[in-house]
């Protein structure tokens, strides 16, 4: 009897006693609030991070993918512009500069030493030159060589009177000589006397704007093709004799 009412008590005992006390882990079903806040906030914020990362995705793909395009054309005629107007004031100032350099040059800077020297030495190889390539003689019927006619000619009218004649200068010389002539009835005989004016008148043009004075002396007999060269009171070249 005793073992019997004592399992009559335990089969009506109430479901709050130890016997029937359900087991921790089989409670899955009831989550606590805290695991349900932490998984819907967990969820909040899976969505929420989908939601911000679909704009970008969806719409600056192709803003991204056109703004380089977009940066690139509008960046290279910048480029282009700026260099352009950099690079054109550069060019003039070099126009500027190259042509205030040769107006200085032939209007107020006088030439150097050398440069009349060689001028010189020009001239008289080239009237040697025509003498020799232009007449069948060296000399005329008097004997007197004619490269000194050419250069006293030359040297008299267009250097020292300063007449701005070339063309008549050159017109009486081929005059002159013209019996002496290989071919009397050639142009360029005449073409090169104009082409020895011009010469000279060069040299008249370096002289005049040297601060010396310059001269030209004949002093030393007939025996003189190329007179000699003063500069101020000193000797600038030797006259060239007729061996």
């Amino acid at each position: 009897m005793g073992c019997g009412s004592s399992k009559v008590q335990r089969d009506n005992d109430p479901p709050g006693t130890s016997y029937n006390k359900p087991r921790p882990a089989a409670r899955p079903a009831t989550r606590p609030p805290s695991q349900r806040t932490q998984f819907q906030g967990r969820l909040a914020t899976g969505t929420g991070a989908k939601n911000r990362s679909r704009p970008p995705s969806a719409v600056p793909k192709p803003h991204s993918s056109a703004q380089p395009r977009t940066h690139s054309q509008t960046t290279c005629p910048r480029t282009q512009l700026q260099t352009g107007t950099r690079s054109r004031p550069s060019r003039t100032g070099t126009r500027r500069r190259h042509s205030t350099a040769l107006g200085t040059i032939h209007d107020g800077q006088p030439p150097e030493d050398s440069a009349i020297r060689e001028e010189i030495n020009s001239f008289r190889l080239f009237i040697d030159q025509h003498a020799i390539n232009f007449y069948r003689t060296q000399c005329d019927e008097s004997g007197a060589s004619i490269s000194r006619y050419i250069a006293r000619t030359m040297i008299s009218n267009v250097i020292e009177k300063r007449l701005n004649v070339e063309n008549s200068v050159a017109m009486n010389l081929a005059r002159a000589l013209e019996k002496y002539a290989n071919d009397a009835a050639s142009e360029k005989r005449g073409e090169h006397l104009f082409i020895l004016c011009r010469t000279a008148s060069m040299i008249r043009s370096m002289m005049d704007r040297h601060p010396e004075s310059w001269e030209f002396s004949w002093r030393g007999g007939a025996d003189i093709v190329f007179p000699s060269v003063m500069r101020g009171h000193a000797e600038f070249m030797q006259a060239t004799l007729d061996i």
